[in-house]
């Protein structure tokens, strides 16, 4: 279950948005499709790290509102947030997801082939049929 708070579900969709603007991106730097998918990832992580960052500065941007707290008379300043995902903060996942789309890039390139490797089976031909005379 997705868990989000204010504009912290855009984190997804960045996420989404830099995955399909890296299949193509991934198929330029390389034919190998591993290879490929990985670059996809990190280039995700890279966009979806970019457009936290420009949401929350944009959201976030600006003077807060002044309080004074009557019993203790401090000042309190409370700003507009831009919500969270996962009850992370939408500005830490500036710094979140490029780590995010390189560690899945990094795994995708060390793991073993998904299945077993059959070896491939001897080609040899039919024994000559004996003829009778």
């Amino acid at each position: 279950m997705i868990v989000w708070s204010g504009w912290g579900f855009l984190v997804a969709v960045f996420y989404v948005v830099g995955y399909l603007i890296g299949i193509p991106v991934g198929g330029l730097v390389s034919t190998d499709p591993d290879i490929a998918a990985a670059v996809a990832f990190v280039v995700a992580g890279l966009l979806a790290g970019l457009g936290s960052f420009l949401l929350a500065r944009q959201i976030e941007k600006g003077e807060g509102r002044a309080f004074i707290d009557e019993a203790t008379q401090q000042r309190i300043v409370v700003r507009k947030s831009a919500g969270s995902l996962f009850f992370i903060p939408t500005r830490y996942w500036a710094y979140i997801s490029p780590v995010v789309g390189i560690g899945i890039a990094v795994l995708m390139m060390t793991a073993p082939p998904a299945g077993p490797v059959a070896p491939a089976a001897p080609v040899s031909e039919a024994p000559a049929a004996a003829q009778t005379t």
